[in-house]
């Protein structure tokens, strides 16, 4: 009777502290109507909540992107999001979720629609990047490339990222693995993904080569939490 009281009490705490430990950490899915969620935001009439279409829930945010937006040789109009401490700190482990729809293909010129960038010394350490229908991940500490989904970005349908990352500036420890629509395109793989002492931070939205063709990106839920089952759509 001590025994099978002792190991229920066990199983208990082992379960307790196994809820305990899985937590979403951070929502930008626009379920607040505006982007609130997402300090700096760009304020423009080319970025709009909307409420079709939607990976889940009312919202998510639309992104019309056009030379209008040009910086330097780039249009641009992105969101950054900054983990909160530790997040992104040597040692930290993190999941990072997030959809995107495209009405129509992009043209051939290069895009990227999301990345990981350090502060203050504004380096690239993961980058996923879109030429027409097909789409490349890449770490870059040092540059390789990880996964390239050719015809993978295809418009008119949502498409679901999970990344889970160790942070790390040594190559022994720190790791990625990738998850597209539900599939497992990048198995657990070794790589720095920390170049410095910066912090990292997470930049989604549309980058390109300037162009006059009017480009649209659709983002909602996205997210940082610990676990894959937090990051992934039901």
């Amino acid at each position: 009777m001590r025994r099978s009281l002792a190991a229920m009490f066990l199983a208990a705490l082992f379960l307790s502290a196994t809820h305990v430990s899985a937590e979403v950490l951070w929502r930008g899915d626009f379920e607040t109507g505006d982007t609130k969620q997402w300090p700096g935001a760009p304020k423009s009439d080319a970025v709009k909540v909307v409420k079709d279409p939607v990976r889940e829930g009312k919202y998510a945010l639309r992104i019309d992107g056009t030379n209008a937006a040009k910086k330097g040789k780039l249009d641009r109009i992105e969101l950054q999001h900054q983990p909160k401490a530790p997040g992104t700190a040597e040692g930290t482990e993190r999941y990072f979720g997030w959809s995107v729809y495209l009405p129509q293909k992009l043209t051939d010129a290069h895009h990227s629609l999301g990345y990981f960038e350090t502060r203050n010394s504004w380096s690239q350490l993961l980058a996923f990047e879109v030429k027409g229908e097909n789409i490349l991940f890449t770490t870059r500490v040092p540059y390789a490339r990880q996964w390239n989904g050719k015809g993978k970005m295809t418009p008119g349908r949502w498409h679901d990222f999970a990344l889970h990352i160790f942070w790390s500036r040594d190559a022994k420890k720190g790791f990625v693995e990738l998850w597209f629509d539900g599939e497992k395109v990048v198995p657990l793989t070794k790589t720095a993904t920390l170049k410095d002492e910066n912090v990292a931070f997470f930049q989604i939205g549309l980058l390109r080569e300037t162009s006059e063709v009017p480009e649209t990106i659709i983002i909602d839920r996205v997210i940082e939490a610990t676990t894959l089952a937090d990051v992934t759509p039901p």
